[in-house]
């Protein structure tokens, strides 16, 4: 791509190898820009996968648009809301849940294990944001595992993927045992795997702080140390990338998500990293409103899941579809907003693609795919300021979902642009 005056000078950037044969295939890159973050990260390809949304009236309505990938929590599933004593379950909404996401196209449904019901609970009194005795342990392990086990049994085949907690690094959701809590996860991950042995087993969530006590204080790497202790007994991790400061975008996330890299390379785990949760910015009540303009939504939502799929997170959550609970909604009423069409376009951009790595050069964010049938293409956007680029005889693709044909110099800005040949 011809690079416009930037700074004074005008600089060249290749979109692709300038051997045909070989259109970026053998593109060199480093852990900072690599599609698998690292030497210990292997990637799900599975573009539907990775593509996850968070529907709150799922148990309720089909969305709809199609939804490939689905986690569901916050929707009326978790199991205090269906073991409300023991031994006594109401399946309804779960099976209303399970049913309305296949039929909005989820091929991959993950299920997340918690609350504690209180009657289950070994400290029924402990405060949580699902009310007393939820964010506990259970008083016997063997009364989570066998619920785990029978929602493996009824759901075999159509739930792909079990979590085992929800942010356990907050008092809000765990009361913070990371040793019992990674005893828990080996015992659900034998029964289920037990049941369906296709099935997936997510380690439990934890929100990221970068910075140095993270890499060595955190829940998340004390978490992490004692699943290794037991072999690693999930086929991933998690973590919830929401920015800390919530007038942050994408950005933040990064840097969120090479700190966890940092900690599962330092103890010595190879498993993919899952963001089960993303959202920027906030509408909580009583907490600081921030909620970004309609472009930065657009720009917010595209970058997440390229930024997943160039930096190595096999699988992004959107928080959520239907929410309306932090900055960006994806829906309104029932109706796409701008932002969720960038979710749409972009899902659709890397359908069948695989990244040829990622450059950074001149304000401008190159980043290179190999899409079905080898056909190369890049998606760039400025790091900066606006970025003029040569897209003559290119077709040029935005996240509104239309495309024309490039017929000489084009302005990009922090909204990223498809572009290929």
């Amino acid at each position: 791509i011809p690079v416009g005056p930037y700074r004074g000078a005008r600089v060249q950037v290749g979109l692709w190898s300038p051997d045909a044969r070989n259109p970026g295939l053998g593109a060199v890159v480093t852990a900072e820009n690599a599609f698998f973050g690292g030497a210990n990260y292997r990637l799900n390809l599975d573009v539907s996968a990775a593509f996850g949304q968070h529907v709150a009236n799922i148990a309720r309505t089909v969305p709809d648009a199609r939804l490939t990938s689905i986690r569901l929590w916050d929707s009326g599933t978790r199991w205090d809301q269906i073991e409300t004593s023991q031994g006594q379950y109401n399946w309804g909404t779960l099976d209303a849940a399970v049913d309305n996401a296949q039929a909005a196209g989820a091929k991959h449904i993950l299920y997340v294990l918690g609350s504690t019901p209180r009657w289950a609970a070994r400290n029924p009194d402990i405060p949580g944001l699902y009310g007393p005795g939820s964010t506990s342990l259970p008083r016997k392990t063997a009364d989570y595992v066998d619920f785990a086990r029978k929602v493996a049994k009824r759901y075999k085949g159509r739930i792909t993927a079990y979590q085992i907690w929800n942010e356990a690094n907050t008092r809000s959701f765990y009361e913070g045992d990371w040793t019992a809590l990674a005893r828990l996860t080996r015992r659900t991950n034998e029964a289920i795997k037990a049941v369906d042995p296709k099935a997936e087993v997510v380690a439990a969530s934890s929100t990221v702080i970068p910075g140095r006590l993270f890499q060595t204080e955190s829940f998340f790497v004390r978490y992490a140390r004692a699943l290794h202790r037991l072999g690693d007994p999930v086929d991933a991790f998690s973590v919830h990338l929401y920015p800390v400061d919530t007038s942050k975008g994408p950005d933040a996330r990064t840097r969120a998500i090479l700190a966890t890299q940092r900690v599962l390379n330092k103890v010595g785990i190879d498993r993919p990293v899952w963001d089960t949760e993303v959202n920027y910015g906030d509408r909580r009540a009583g907490l600081p409103q921030v909620v970004p303009d309609t472009q930065q939504a657009v720009t917010y939502v595209a970058r997440t899941y390229i930024d997943a799929a160039t930096l190595g997170i096999a699988r992004s959550y959107w928080y959520g579809w239907d929410l309306g609970v932090l900055g960006i909604d994806l829906t309104v009423a029932g109706r796409l907003t701008p932002a969720g069409r960038s979710f749409l376009t972009v899902r659709d951009w890397l359908v069948g693609a695989r990244p040829a790595g990622c450059q950074n050069k001149a304000g401008l964010r190159v980043c290179r795919f190999i899409g079905a049938g080898g056909r190369p293409f890049a998606i760039v956007w400025s790091r900066t300021s606006n970025t003029t680029v040569g897209a003559k005889g290119l077709k040029v693709c935005r996240l509104d979902g239309g495309c024309s044909q490039g017929k000489g110099e084009l302005t990009v800005d922090r909204q990223p642009v498809l572009l290929r040949p």
